[in-house]
Order: structure tokens, then sequence, then C-alpha cells
């Protein structure tokens, strides 16, 4: 029998806002007999932790990589379309509307101190709107405050027409036939096209490799928490009907992603691993449609999916079209793993956010 012991400290939603020695580490151990997946490091103690440790006598199975989980088939296999850019630059501007009203707010605190010290203010006057007097620099910065929401309204509602557009006529899928799958070697492959999306303009393939959330009671199991009481640093309270037994952890919530349309399981929008790392970009086309892909930066296992630790790899093609955005079609990778004992301290981290998804 060999024991095996795996270690997690996964980066939750928005995790430059959260001190990773302050999360615990959730540990799981277990034992097997016969062959098993090569051990690995991914980050280190002082910061965000992906581990798996193997002891015993043992010999490397190159070739299992577990049961695929529901979150593969349901968010990360398949067509999508990138979320409108507005998105993303209403958030930034939201950032700035806010420092702008802080600001607003603390020169008029401190108006009549500068009246008395003898300093002149500007915008501290009042303007009558129906029975209410409001001071002048309100008026013009709670528009600025309106703006950014108005402007993710119209963008949410952009992204429902083009879901709409695309489910109305979606394209066949293409086809891609790989060569050999293997962890430190170039992916190298075919694309078979049935049928292009309309208005395609050019098309580039790419892969990457990252790890997925553990699944959410799998990680209150390993911490010894009662799933429905307080949740650990770095999760959410869970809510009902927004996350899946088995999914994610669930700490998205609805920010991970614009607006959606519920008709279409996991949704149309590609949710970026939040470990990631990207191998090199290869235009395709009609003509000639192989590929040669770099593997991607740092050192990474082969596929390995269980309820704790999920490496996961994946092909896309993306489709520049002349309008309604860049379609991506996406395909799960089973990459065989090599016999060496793989160590990455230095990962990458991504936002969580599918607008901040760079491709």
């Amino acid at each position: 029998m060999v024991k095996v012991r795996h270690r997690v400290r996964y980066p939750p939603f928005e995790s430059s806002k959260m001190n990773p020695e302050e999360i615990p580490i959730a540990e799981n151990s277990f034992e097997l007999k016969g062959n098993v997946v090569p051990p690995f490091k991914l980050g280190n103690e002082n910061s965000w932790l992906v581990e798996r440790i193997v002891e015993g006598d043992y010999q490397f199975d190159s070739d299992y990589h577990g049961e695929i989980p529901t979150a593969i088939e349901k968010q990360r296999t398949g067509w999508y379309i990138l979320p409108n850019p507005i998105h993303s630059k209403a958030r930034k501007f939201i950032n700035i509307a806010v420092i702008i009203m802080m600001t607003t707010l603390f020169y008029l605190f401190t108006a009549p101190l500068q009246g008395s010290l003898g300093i002149p203010t500007f915008g501290t006057g009042k303007i009558r709107l129906g029975l209410l007097d409001y001071p002048v620099l309100a008026v013009f910065i709670v528009p600025l405050l309106i703006t950014p929401i108005v402007l993710r309204v119209a963008a949410n509602l952009s992204d429902l027409t083009r879901q709409k557009e695309f489910l109305s006529n979606a394209p066949k899928s293409p086809k891609i036939e790989f060569y050999e799958i293997q962890n430190d070697s170039n992916l190298k492959g075919k694309v078979i096209f049935d049928q292009l999306p309309i208005e395609t303009k050019s098309m580039k393939i790419t892969w990457r490799v990252g790890v997925l959330p553990p699944a959410r009671h799998r990680l209150f199991a390993a911490l010894n928490l009662d799933p429905n009481g307080q949740p650990p640093p770095g999760l959410t309270t869970a809510l009902p009907h927004h996350w899946e037994e088995g999914l994610d952890d669930g700490t998205g919530m609805g920010e991970d992603a614009p607006m959606e349309r519920h008709d279409v399981p996991g949704g149309m929008f590609l949710r970026p691993m939040r470990i990631m790392s990207t191998g090199s970009v290869d235009e395709i086309t009609l003509d000639d449609s192989e590929f040669t892909l770099d593997p991607p930066e740092g050192e990474w296992p082969g596929t390995v999916y269980g309820d704790l630790i999920r490496v996961h790899w994946e092909c896309i093609i993306t489709f520049e079209r002349e309008s309604g955005g860049p379609l991506m079609w996406v395909q799960p990778l089973i990459v065989s793993h090599s016999d060496n004992e793989i160590v990455n301290p230095d990962l990458i981290i991504q936002d969580g956010r599918t607008e901040s998804d760079i491709l």
C-alpha cells in the first residue's frame, strides 16, 4: 500500500485582497494499491499551494488521471463567447468614481473650516431640485456614480443578445486530432473544420494548464468543518442554486461572470482558472490547419482529477469575427505525466473574473 497526501491552499475569488498565510491548508490522506500518479508541488508554504505527496515504495503510472469531474463538461467544454469589454472598463471606472466621491464628501465636510480660515471654496452652494436642496458638487458627482451602473446594464443586455444570436445559429464543432500529448513536450495536431462560424476573419489556437477550484464539500471535509456552518477564510456562505456539489468552491457567486442564459448548462462564458499558465499561440487557416504549440511556462504535472486537486489541461481555438465579438472552442485534454517529481514554486494567479481572462 502507498500513502498519498493532498495539501491545498487554493486562491479564493479576488485573492489579491487575501493574505495567503491566514487561509488554512486543507489536507486529505488516503492509501492506494499499485501504481500511482507522480508527486508534485505547485506553489509554496507561504503562498498558494497545491501539493501531492506520495510515501512508500511505489511505481509511477503516467496514464492514470482520475474521473472527469462535472465541472469540465458543464463549464469547460464546447463553444464560449467573450464578455463585452465594457464590463472591465466600467469596473475600473467605478473605482475612480468612488475615489472622486470620497474626496468630494471630505471637501464638503471641511468647507466650513476652510471658510473660517479664509480659504475660498467652490461648489458648496445649493441647488433646489423639487422640494430639497442639494450641494452643487453632488449634482455633478451622482451622475458620475450612476454612469458605470448604466454601462454594466447595457453590456449585460448586449451579452444576452449575443448569446441568443449564437444559440439560434450555432456552428458545427471543429475536430482536433492530436499527435502526442505530454506535459513536458510540444502539442502537435491538426484541426478539421466542417463549418466555420459566420464572418470569421482569423483563427488562432493555444493550450493551457491550471488548477480548478476544489469541490466545496471536499474542502469542508478536509478542514473538518460543518458544510452548513461558518465557512473558512476565503470562502463565502453558500447560496441556494448558485453552486452545485462537486462543481466548484462556490466563491464566485455571480461575480465571476456577466449575465448568462440559464438554459445553457454551465453558461456561455469561460471562467479563468485562478492558477493558470498558457502555452504559445499558433495561427491556423483552412489551408494550413496543422499546429505546433510550446508547453506552458513552468513545470506542470499531467491531468489529475479528484475532489481536492484538479490539474486541468485544455486546448482553445479563438475565432475572430467581423462582428459579435470572438468565439472560442474549448476542448479538454488528457495529458500524460512524466516520471519526474514536479516542483513549480512560481504560480501565475488570475483574478477569477471571466472578463479578466487573457487568451
